[in-house]
Parts: structure tokens; C-alpha cells; sequence
């Protein structure tokens, strides 16, 4: 089969694939005849196990929106051939192929609300796309039920073709051997907490904008991977905005701080949710569907809306741990793979059947 992954760019998505490429092509199921890599980001670097796997820059010369339609539409010609096309980036190509599409993206989803946001735009042209070329596709894979039922109710034509194949967290940190059990600063001192996210909107940095420094957060240092410029409440002294941080390092906060805060309005799965679960950490999250999903009872949450709801989680989190409390999310991760090779068979098994599937009709 050949794999798909021209506008995989973001940081998030670039790390679920660096983990996932590599089980894919060690897999004996099936040989991979070409990869598509963009020319930006870190897979654009990405470098076959495989000699005779055949790798392919998707060359950008226009605007990324305009690149993309043209590429999923007008020029998605470029992508046919006999073997099956796994799309590792959300949107279908209209090819004429077998093709399994891998939908990380909960943009793609209809809202309850529409947003007149000239920045959500975008959003509405990849909706279109995705909508046009749905006869395309023979399967569908999500990361969660969750992400199942609302794509099946956006576009109710991929009943039937949808499948959930859950991920574990990165290679590097199933590596690590990290596993927490207790608090490591002193009992009853202020929280140390982390909140690994992008700078886009939908991760709600901006609630923390809404602080007043008079408020009685107990929390000695809050550690956010954006960029020091775009730090939301600079007049908040514990807010602390340290920039992309490497895998060794967030090993290292993960080692040490006391739980994850994570803010998000808007995941199709959450993964530092599961790699604070891996870890061990207490989690405080917004209580939204995705987050009550992989969470369950062990999560502490807060209406995202709502700066005094966070508030209220915080000082929760900060009496219970004072009281001996610490989470066990072994229920929670009996849902989660527990290595990469169980997901890149699910994958290949999905993309052989539906494409097994379309031949014999």
C-alpha cells in the first residue's frame, strides 16, 4: 500500500505519526511502495526502513488552503495507482483507488454554533472538501467512539465505514519507564502543573486570561509549551510560557510536576490527556465529551467557559492531594493500546479488507 501524509505539519500530529510510520513499514502484512511527506515540519525529514520504499515531497507553491483543495481535487490524479492509499491527514483526495482515510482533525466537524471568525474560514473549505469527496473513501479511522458518533452524525453517508483504533502514547515516553505514585515537591505546598498544547484558539488559552492576580489560585508554577509573546495573562507571575519542549524534556516535567491542567474546547482524541494517564498524573480538564471519554471518574473537571469553575478544580486538586489522594487510571488505560505494532495492524487490516472489500464489488 502507499501512505499519505502531505499536510501533516502540526506539532501534535507530527508526533502521533513519528511513532506510528515506523510500525507500519516494520509490519509484515503489507509492503509500503511509497510514502507522500510534506515539505515542512518535522516528517518532512522522515527517512524509510525500507530501501525500496519510494519517497515522495509534495511540493507547496501556493497558499496552504488553495494547495490543499487543488491537491484533493483537481489535482489528486497525481495520487492514483493500483495499490490501496492510507491518508494519515483528514481530508479524502478524489482518486480513483482504494483509500482509507485516518481522521484526527474535530474541525472537520459540523458545529453546533457557527463561528464568523475570519481564522475558522479555513474550516469551512475543508468541511466542503471533505463533504465532496466522501464517495471516495471505502473506510474511515478515528481515535475514539466519541469521534465515531460525531462524524457519522455530520456526514451520515460514512455509517458503516467508520473505525475506532485508539493510540497509545508516543514511543519516547512508552520508553521512559515514568511512572508516578505521589506528589515529589513537599506535602501541602502550591501545585506545579503542565499544560503541553499549540497556540491555536480551540486550546483556550485564553481563559486564563480572565486571572484576576487577586484570585487565590494555589499554584506555584503553571508550565504552557506556547511561546513567551503569546502568553495570555502576563500579569499572572505563575503563569509560565517556556515554548516547544523536546521529548526529553517534558520527560523530565512529567517526572516532576503534580498533574496536568489542560484547558482544550475542542479534541477529536486528547493526547496528553493519555500521557498523563500513562504517567500517573491527576488531571484537571474541561468537562466536555472527549475529556469525560478517556478520563472517566478519576479526572477533575471544569466548565471551560468559566474562570471561577477552573478555580474551584484547582483548589479541589490541591485539597484532595493535601489528603493523601493520588488517581489510578487503570480502568481508564485497559482502553488504550499498549504499544504501537497493535495499532499499525489494526490499520493495515482495516486498509486490506475495505480495500479486499471494494474488488470484489
Amino acid at each position: 500500500m502507499r501512505l499519505h501524509l502531505t499536510n501533516v505539519t502540526g506539532i501534535g500530529a507530527s508526533k502521533l505519526l513519528e511513532s506510528l510510520l515506523p510500525v507500519i513499514e516494520q509490519n509484515k502484512l503489507m509492503k509500503i511502495n511509497c510514502i507522500y511527506l510534506p515539505n515542512k515540519g518535522s516528517l518532512m525529514n522522515y527517512k524509510s526502513i525500507n530501501k525500496f520504499t519510494k519517497i515522495c515531497i509534495y511540493n507547496r507553491f501556493l497558499p496552504n488552503l488553495v494547495s490543499r483543495f487543488l491537491e484533493c481535487t483537481f489535482l489528486s490524479y497525481k495520487f492514483n495507482g493500483p495499490d490501496p492509499l492510507l491518508v494519515l491527514g483528514d481530508i479524502p483526495l478524489r482518486v480513483k483507488c482504494s483509500q482509507i482515510v485516518f481522521v484526527q482533525q474535530s474541525h472537520l466537524i459540523k458545529p453546533n454554533v457557527f463561528n464568523w471568525k475570519i481564522s475558522y474560514f479555513k474550516y469551512i473549505i475543508v468541511r466542503l472538501i471533505f463533504r465532496l469527496n466522501l464517495n471516495k473513501v471505502n473506510a474511515f479511522i478515528v481515535q475514539s467512539n466519541i469521534m465515531k458518533a460525531r462524524l457519522e452524525g455530520s456526514y451520515p453517508s460514512t455509517k458503516g465505514k467508520v473505525y475506532v483504533v485508539a493510540q497509545p502514547v508516543p514511543i519516547w515516553l512508552l520508553n521512559s519507564g515514568i511512572k508516578r505514585a505521589a506528589r515529589v515537591n513537599s506535602n501541602k505546598s502550591n501545585l506545579q502543573l503542565i499544560y503541553p498544547s499549540a497556540a491555536y484558539p480551540h486550546k483556550n488559552h485564553k481563559l486564563l486570561s480572565k486571572i484576576n492576580p487577586s484570585d487565590n489560585y494555589p499554584i506555584s508554577e503553571a508550565i504552557i509549551t506556547i511561546d513567551k509573546n503569546l502568553n495570555p495573562s502576563p500579569h499572572i507571575p505563575w503563569v509560565k510560557c517556556v515554548g516547544f519542549l523536546t521529548p526529553i524534556e517534558l520527560i523530565k516535567m512529567y517526572s516532576k510536576v503534580d498533574g496536568l491542567i489542560f484547558l482544550s474546547k475542542e479534541e477529536s482524541y486528547g493526547f496528553p490527556l493519555v500521557e498523563a494517564m500513562f504517567v500517573g498524573l491527576p488531571i484537571i480538564c474541561p468537562n466536555l465529551p472527549y475529556a469525560r471519554n478517556l478520563c472517566g471518574a478519576q479526572g477533575i473537571y471544569f466548565n471551560p467557559d468559566s474562570q471561577k469553575s477552573l478555580l474551584s478544580a484547582v483548589k479541589k486538586l490541591k485539597k484532595i492531594l493535601d489528603s493523601g489522594w493520588w488517581p489510578s487510571w487503570d480502568y481508564q488505560m485497559k482502553n488504550i493500546p499498549s504499544n504501537w505494532n497493535i495499532v499499525a495492524k489494526a490499520m493495515i487490516e482495516i486498509t486490506f479488507n475495505s480495500s479486499r472489500v471494494k474488488k470484489l464489488n
